[in-house]
């Protein structure tokens, strides 16, 4: 049997890990294969710079690359979209940090044009930031 402490400490740890999944949107069905430009609205940001929301109001482009059956879908609805990952010098994956520093600048109902690609899960990564977002992120 569990000690009642350590028994309080996983569900604790449950209550939070539910919390904090139930948080974050997921992609709307035929989304899943996105490569393209969505323009929308920051909704929230994280303050690790980890990722943003982004309620899209409009696809913008589609990039030949686009698996998604129905990009369109994720038209009014609020996404995550994460900074893109990159293996290191020591092999360790980390965040772009460029990324980083441009999300972390973006403002709570700022209106954006963002590049961004499903290629792992449930996840948006950014895929590429413009030149204007590239010198804002110095």
């Amino acid at each position: 049997m569990f000690p009642r402490n350590c028994l309080a400490m996983v569900l604790g740890f449950l209550v939070l890990t539910a919390a904090a999944a139930a948080e974050k949107p997921k992609l709307p069905e035929g989304v899943q294969g996105f490569s393209g430009m969505l323009r929308g609205t920051v909704v929230a940001v994280a303050e690790d710079g980890r990722g943003f929301q982004l309620k899209v109001e409009k696809i913008v482009k589609l990039w030949k690359g686009n698996k998604a059956e129905d990009p369109e879908a994720a038209v009014g609805k609020t996404l995550e979209i994460n900074p893109r990952w990159t293996k290191g010098e020591q092999g360790r994956w980390h965040p772009v940090e460029r990324h980083v520093k441009f999300i972390r600048s973006l403002k709570v109902d700022e209106n954006i044009d963002i590049e961004a690609v499903n290629d792992e899960r449930q996840r948006l990564h950014v895929l590429e930031l413009s030149a204007e977002q590239r010198e804002r992120a110095k």
